[in-house]
């Protein structure tokens, strides 16, 4: 037997006694939670409701009342005629309990069945069956009260599928998205390319590139203002061990060594500049002559005659 500790799944297990899944036309209808339409039955309700249109069925109406506690049954008999508006209506009429030993000898009214879940997994267990009133006609209120359960819960049916419908075109329309988009990076080998040769760049000098515009970089990265210094460095480098080679060779003319040291110079300024401050007050700068009016010596041109007041441009 299940272990059944809550009405939704006794639930469950009595509309699987009628229902069978999957099956278009199942013969019959199983409607949970039924309660009167109208001001008929407005207080009364009845725990699930089975209308059986096969001869196999009965064609009958049959309520159930779920229990799934001694405590539980025992306030239902606590109060008499609780159930009465439905089970009144009905063909047959049912207690289902998710444990038979709820209820004792004695305790079952009269032309009530009892039912809980037995061994099978698609079928109640029949303890006692109800009495049936075959030529008993339900009024109209009980079946327009069937009838608005129904459409109420067919609308929420409906709603529900869209809503699933919907989701699962808007995950399939992103699962989409993301295809193209590989697809077309995929397509794009430079952009691949570049990614590999950025990598490499990366590997040479040791350090991330910060892309950032923030005006300092964080510890251990390069960005690409030393990046470009870094650049020109390599490409001093190149040109002074080119020119130290050349100035190896023995052939070389006077002139020709000139012009490889001018080169050189001009590199290693040219290397040099961005860290070279400016004074600001030193007239050498300018290119006149350095004339100081007191002993102090400027940090970076070197000049005395500054004074405190020493202003360094970049």
């Amino acid at each position: 037997m299940p272990n059944v500790t809550n009405t939704s799944d006794l639930l469950a297990l009595l509309r699987r006694h009628y229902i069978k899944p999957g099956l278009d036309l199942p013969g019959g209808v199983f409607v949970p939670e039924v309660g009167g339409n109208g001001s008929w039955g407005a207080s009364a309700r009845a725990d699930a409701i089975y209308v059986g249109f096969t001869s196999s069925s009965g064609r009958i109406l049959v309520g159930h009342e779920l229990k799934i506690s001694r405590a539980d049954w025992l306030n239902e008999l606590n109060k008499p005629g609780k159930a009465d508006q439905w089970a009144d209506q009905c063909h047959a009429w049912y207690l289902v309990v998710n444990d038979p030993a709820i209820v004792k000898p004695g305790e079952l009214p009269a032309g009530w069945g009892l039912m809980s879940p037995g061994t099978s997994r698609t079928r109640m267990a029949v303890h006692t069956p109800a009495a049936v009133k075959p030529d008993h006609t339900p009024s109209w209120d009980a079946v327009r009260s069937v009838m608005a359960r129904i459409d109420t819960l067919r609308a929420s049916d409906v709603a529900d599928a869209v809503e699933s419908r919907d989701r699962a075109r808007h995950n399939q329309y992103e699962k989409d998205i993301a295809a193209a988009v590989d697809r077309r990076v995929k397509a794009m080998p430079e952009t691949g390319e570049a990614a590999k040769r950025l990598k490499l760049i990366e590997d040479a000098i040791g350090a991330p590139i910060d892309w950032s515009d923030n005006v300092w970089s964080p510890d251990r990265t390069v960005d690409p203002e030393l990046l470009g210094r870094i650049g020109k460095a390599a490409l001093a480098l190149g040109g002074i061990e080119s020119a130290i080679r050349q100035l190896g060779r023995g052939y070389n003319s006077t002139k020709e060594v000139r012009r490889l040291i001018d080169e050189y110079d001009a590199k290693l300024a040219e290397f040099l500049a961005p860290a070279k401050a400016v004074c600001a007050w030193c007239p050498t700068a300018a290119g006149g002559t350095a004339e100081h009016n007191d002993g102090t010596r400027h940090p970076s041109c070197g000049n005395t005659g500054h004074g405190m007041n020493w202003e360094v441009s970049e």
